[in-house]
């Protein structure tokens, strides 16, 4: 059996891959679609930006090992579309979080599906605030590429508000920032005008 580091290294190298799992959404300037790794990277920095700026009181570096752990699953189960309602997706997607967590030493394992279970269910005011950021980096990242994704999968502002319905509550904070967003939306008629 491999020591300890050497598991934790070939870990590492399993979630590579990470870097190039594609989304929906678009980079502001068209240029390719945002990655997982993207995606990541900007809800960390939305986190830091705006845990000082929340009522709620949070451990921020919690809520930083959240968000990096959230998507390891779409390493084997590919990237879900939000709009769908595909439950059969997010089920590979627990499979596979739970076999890549398998190939780390025992506490990490742990720790890891521990992580994950807490941001899918929601489970602390940290889950609670990243899943709220997952959503909101999603509606600001279609917002900053004027809508192209809206557009092409006929996205309309009701669906918008009825997708992040739940994580916009989670403080008045965020429920402002998701209203700018959407504010900033419509003002520029970003969202698809053809019925879903």
């Amino acid at each position: 059996m491999a020591d300890r580091l050497t598991q934790i290294i070939e870990f590492l190298e399993i979630i590579e891959p990470f870097k190039m799992i594609e989304r929906a959404s678009y980079l502001s300037d068209h240029s390719r679609h945002e990655t997982d790794s993207d995606h990541a990277w900007h809800m960390a920095l939305f986190a830091v930006l705006l845990a000082r700026e929340i009522e709620t009181p949070i451990n921020i570096g919690h809520a930083l090992e959240l968000i990096l752990v959230h998507d390891l699953g779409e390493i084997g189960a590919g990237d879900t579309f939000a709009y769908s309602a595909d439950s059969h997706d997010r089920e590979l997607e627990q499979r596979a979080a739970r076999e890549l967590f398998d190939t780390l030493p025992e506490d990490l394992r742990l720790e890891l599906t521990q992580l994950w279970d807490e941001f899918t269910y929601g489970d602390s005011p940290e889950a609670q605030f990243a899943r709220a950021l997952d959503r909101l980096q999603a509606l600001a990242q279609n917002t900053f590429s004027a809508g192209r994704t809206w557009q092409e999968h006929n996205v309309n502002e009701r669906m918008s508000r009825e997708l992040n319905k739940s994580t916009m509550d989670f403080d008045p904070v965020i429920r402002r920032a998701f209203e700018i967003l959407f504010q900033r939306a419509s003002d520029n008629d970003l969202w698809s005008k053809e019925r879903p």
